[in-house]
């Protein structure tokens, strides 16, 4: 059995190497360029059929949600009898004492979570944590999507 799949997997790279040797430079620069004119320095683009679709497509799955992949500090999570008071009470005092903060109250049942920040990468996240762990020092990193513009 094991001798089928390698013998499979030899051929297919076999084809792989094949197929990628017989595209030539030419044959990608005439897809792409159609003709530049020297003279008035314009370049015609030709594209493959699809790719119009493909871009069109790209675009509503990227940019659905408002925001994209990011880091926050998560400072507060609790759930049950007034929990809704002491996160608004721990988003003011943030608020507070860090002005230029973003942070931000979700709940997402059966939890109330206070998270501040919109970081890009984990560094970023880390300095920030490193900031207020002082003032909270149960808070750490948490994968978010978070706003591009305010």
């Amino acid at each position: 059995m094991m001798t089928i799949n390698k013998f499979f997997f030899l051929l297919l790279l076999c084809l792989i190497r094949f197929s990628v040797c017989a595209q030539t430079e030419d044959s990608v620069q005439t897809y792409l360029v159609s003709s530049i004119s020297k003279a008035t320095g314009n370049i015609k683009w030709i594209y493959p059929d699809g790719l119009d679709h493909l871009i069109e497509k790209y675009k509503t799955e990227n940019f659905r949600e408002p925001g994209l992949d990011g880091f926050r500090v998560q400072v507060f999570s609790d759930g049950g009898n007034n929990a809704k008071d002491r996160a608004l009470k721990v988003q003011n005092s943030l608020k507070e004492v860090y002005p230029d903060l973003d942070v931000y109250l979700s709940y997402n049942q059966p939890n109330f979570r206070v998270r501040c920040g919109n970081n890009r990468s984990k560094a970023e996240a880390r300095k920030l944590q490193l900031e207020i762990i002082q003032q909270y020092p149960g808070c750490f990193i948490v994968r978010d999507l978070i706003r591009t513009v305010k």
